[in-house]
């Protein structure tokens, strides 16, 4: 639903009971009650954002102080900017970009805006009017010319506090100050240029947006081309005007000037479509990667049994690791994942596929029945994910034997987990580096983090980090974790825990977690310093692996304190139930189960 629509008009009810905490103060409000609280509600909003403003440019003057009074650093790749972005960022749920703009944003308002901080504190202006501010003064390079700046444009403000009033107009009254003040500071709005990008959304019906935005020029050229190949079929081909468009559109792509007709009759002239010049390949191919379960594969193709091997079959001879997909393919990954008989029930609730391609507006889970129309439509190549052991009727797959993940493991990664796993970002998992949690040992590998991924009695060691928050993790004091069920648990030196858990996918394809993933063992240590020198990044690693171990005991005495606390607010409700019935409670007797 539009935003545009009428809610009344289309009869929309709100009709569900309000969250309890909001019900006493919320449900006996009048319309003219509830517009004053909106009002003292975004003046709250405003001074809260003030404040955080304030505490980031807090957190900058921490982090400055101990940068000027601590000796010379030795990370190569990033600096404290870089770590204070990263701090910030996780704690705001933000990526490196906006994390940076809060930053300057608080640094502004705190030494340029004093007084503009002020009234913002005040809750008598807003966030997007504080911006627009900030960015029509960004030119003023003169301390005296900003504390003018400054002292005219809060008074202007506050003379209109509580009216309405649009960016719009902050901005023309910011420049109109400082076109007396400092002409040459004075922000020119330079015209706005259409920026072109070519984007792709997909939906929920196993169809694709696709966005794009171009120069008018462009725009005509293109039309004036689709339309011609769309209009090149007989009148009797059963497809709308939309559908021709589309085929148009990757016709002209592929280097066609006309479509084949699908009216299906024999004497049509038009059944052959035309290639543009006689250079053009006809087969254009883009991969895309469609992983499924096994049980959903057998209903969708027409496969041969022995593509998989049965579990009754008398022997099973373990397949060479294949290499990746060659460029062009249209592979479909049918991990062998039956669930084991006592799983049935809960497999077979979590159908689904996911579809991988390098463009992250494609990728994403699918249904099983549009996965299976892709394949259908596709050329398709089947790989199998795991092989059975008949004897016992688990799934093994061959993994790592050293530092570097297979192509199989790094595709389960990326699946467990979709984006990278630092708190806050969002960079597609595709484009972000596979980084060990535990450090792996190159020198000792036995004593290193292991190259795995989840699997069976294992969440795995291998996640997905972008470029910047790797050298972060690398060469400042954050510390990840993985838990039992798969989340990424983060921690600061200063205090601060970040939880990230996996993607959809476990859902969707329940098999993953049950692979068991061979690999030889690892090899004899190599004495790389024979005079028992450590390097820096072997000290740091083996501070790191001290730190986990702490943390999973911290971890373990908190979940038995919750659940001691639990189990005393239990009992002291069954108490009371008791004392209100005449009954004497038994406090050694077993809690009650819950009712369902």
């Amino acid at each position: 639903m539009s935003h545009s629509d009428d809610a009344f008009t289309l009869g929309r009810r709100a009709a569900t009971p309000l969250p309890g905490v909001f019900d006493g103060a919320v449900s006996g409000l009048s319309a003219a009650g509830a517009l004053s609280r909106l009002r003292v509600l975004t003046a709250q909003q405003n001074r809260l954002e003030a404040e955080r403003s304030a505490v980031l440019t807090r957190l900058y003057e921490l982090r400055d102080d101990a940068r000027r009074v601590r000796e010379e650093s030795s990370r190569r790749f990033v600096d404290d900017w870089d770590e204070l972005v990263a701090e910030v960022g996780a704690a705001l749920g933000t990526g490196r970009s906006a994390a940076g703009a809060a930053v300057h944003r608080g640094l502004d308002l705190r030494e340029r805006t004093p007084r503009l901080f002020e009234l913002f504190a005040a809750g008598r202006v807003s966030l997007p009017l504080v911006r627009e501010v900030l960015r029509s003064s960004a030119a003023v390079l003169d301390d005296r010319v900003a504390a003018m700046f400054d002292d005219r444009i809060t008074a202007w403000l506050a003379a209109r506090a509580g009216l309405s009033i649009t960016a719009r107009a902050v901005a023309d009254a910011a420049k109109s100050i400082l076109t007396r003040l400092d002409p040459a500071a004075a922000r020119e709005v330079p015209p706005v240029e259409p920026r072109e990008r070519l984007e792709f959304h997909s939906r929920a019906d196993g169809l694709v947006d696709l966005e794009a935005v171009m120069p008018k020029a462009e725009a005509i050229r293109l039309s004036s081309l689709v339309g011609p190949v769309a209009e090149s079929v007989c009148r009797h081909d059963g497809r709308t005007l939309g559908q021709r468009q589309v085929a148009a559109l990757v016709a002209l792509a592929e280097g066609y000037e006309s479509l084949g007709c699908r009216c299906g009759r024999e004497g049509c002239d038009l059944r052959e479509a035309r290639p543009r010049t006689g250079a053009v390949s006809p087969d254009i191919r883009a991969l895309a990667v469609i992983v499924l379960n096994e049980t959903d594969l057998f209903d969708a193709t027409s496969t041969e049994e022995d593509l998989f091997t049965p579990v009754s079959a008398p022997e099973a001879t373990p397949e060479p690791e294949p290499a990746a997909p060659e460029p062009g393919s249209e592979p479909a990954l049918a991990p062998e994942l039956t669930p084991e008989p006592e799983s049935q029930s809960a497999a077979t609730a979590g159908h689904g596929a996911i579809v991988l391609t390098g463009d992250p507006g494609l990728t994403g889970p699918v249904t099983v029945e549009q996965a299976r129309e892709l394949i259908a439509q596709s050329r398709t190549q089947f790989r199998i994910l795991g092989r059975r052991d008949p004897a016992t009727g688990t799934v093994h797959a061959h993994g790592a034997s050293g530092y570097r993940p297979t192509w199989y493991q790094l595709l389960v990664m990326r699946l467990t987990y979709p984006t990278c796993v630092f708190p806050g970002c969002s960079v597609a998992a595709d484009r972000c580096q596979a980084d060990h949690v535990g450090e792996y040992d190159k020198d000792d590998p036995a004593a290193g983090g292991p190259t795995t991924v989840a699997g069976r009695g294992t969440s795995g060691n291998l996640v997905p980090l972008c470029g910047f928050h790797h050298r972060i993790k690398t060469e400042t004091g954050w510390l990840s974790d993985i838990l039992q069920d798969g989340t990424v648990e983060w921690r600061h030196p200063a205090g601060g825990v970040w939880t990230v858990p996996p993607g959809a996918a476990t859902d969707l394809l329940p098999g993953l977690g049950r692979i068991i993933w061979d690999g030889p063992e690892p090899g004899p240590a190599r004495a790389k310093n024979p005079d028992g020198l450590e390097t820096d990044a072997k000290r740091r690693a083996k501070a790191r692996r001290a730190l986990r171990i702490e943390n999973r005991l911290l971890r373990h005495e908190r979940r038995e304190r919750e659940a001691a606390e639990v189990e005393a607010r239990e009992r002291e409700r069954e108490r009371k139930e008791a004392e209100a019935q005449g009954h004497t409670y038994d406090a050694t007797a077993p809690l009650k189960p819950p009712p369902f």
